[in-house]
Order: structure tokens, then sequence, then C-alpha cells
């Protein structure tokens, strides 16, 4: 429980300064010292596939496939309202998921366990950080993530989930219990 307090309470301040638009210096270039990632690059455990304005912070994703395919969720689908699409919510999602179904083999838990080349802040990424990840890939930025469907962490109701093929960028409800690939995030 600690874990995903920690983790939501670094969902939020990242949210708030990183995504949302009200980090100060706005307008300050980054300093010569301070490294800019790009999108591609190996970095924070994982390869980069989004990069706010600054150059200094976004998201990476795990590309080999650590975790495999699961389904959504526990067994029988409960509603979690677990429903937030936009970039910089997958976090908050996989929190929602993992405290009202507690632990299992399903999809948002195994993120939220995984400890990765030293980071153990990963989560199952929303729906708009997933198509991301696909457009990214499509466009040959990011290698690897070799299913065909991967979970959101955004449900639609009691019995589906968003999901998004890899082959051709679909976005379809699918059935919480059906086995589909898992790719892990986490913020840098």
């Amino acid at each position: 429980m600690k874990k995903e307090i920690l983790l939501f309470l670094k969902c939020v301040i990242v949210c708030v300064t990183v995504f949302s638009g009200c980090r100060k210096n706005d307008d300050i270039e980054p300093q010569s010292d301070k490294p800019v990632f790009r999108i591609g690059q190996s970095y924070g455990g994982g390869v980069v596939f989004y990069v706010d304005q600054s150059g200094l912070h976004g998201l990476v994703v795990d590309t080999l496939n650590q975790i495999g395919t699961r389904q959504w969720c526990t067994g029988t689908p409960v509603t979690t309202n677990a429903t937030a699409t936009a970039l910089g919510k997958g976090a908050e999602n996989s929190i929602t998921i993992v405290n009202t179904q507690g632990q299992g083999n399903y999809a948002a838990y195994e993120c939220n366990s995984l400890v990765l080349n030293g980071y153990d802040d990963w989560f199952l990424p929303a729906k708009e950080e997933l198509n991301l990840i696909y457009q990214q890939k499509a466009a040959g930025k990011i290698n690897g993530l070799t299913e065909d469907f991967y979970w959101s962490s955004t449900e639609i109701s009691t019995s589906g989930a968003w999901s998004q093929s890899f082959t051709n960028g679909a976005n379809s409800s699918t059935n919480k219990p059906g086995n589909y690939g898992v790719c892990a995030i986490r913020i840098f």
C-alpha cells in the first residue's frame, strides 16, 4: 500500500508540474548542462516515447515485453472507475485498478510490481499514452512491442477496457478477461 501511495503522489506531482502546463519558467530554455531527451532514446529503464516541451521530462516504455500477455482483470470483471484517457493519467488509473482488484496476475498489477533496470515505478498506460506509443512505433522511432493488441489502463465498463492494435492502430473495447499484451511505462 505504501508503494501505491508513493506512486500516486509522484504521479500527482508530475502531472501537475509537467503535463498540465503549470510549470514555472515555461519560457526558459533548458540549461546546457542538463540532458535533453529525444524520442527513441534508451533511458530510465526503457525507451523514451514522449518528451515535454522542456526536453527534460517525459515517459519511457518497456519495449522488451517483460510482462508478456495478461488479462485486464483478476477473473470476474468489476467496475474500477479507472476511466481517465489522457496523457499523464496512466499511473492514476493503474493505482485505482490495483486498489480495487488487489493482488493478482493481471495487467495493472504486473506493471505496478515490475522492477526493471533498477526502476520500480512502472504502470499501465492510459488510452492516449498507449496510442502515442503506437504512433512512435509506427513512425519507426521505437522498436519492440511484438504483440498484436495491448491493454490500456482505461476502463470503458464493468466488462470492457480499451485496447489498441499495434498492427493498424485501431482502438477497441475489449472484454477484460482476454489475454493481450502489456507494455509498462514510467515517468522520468
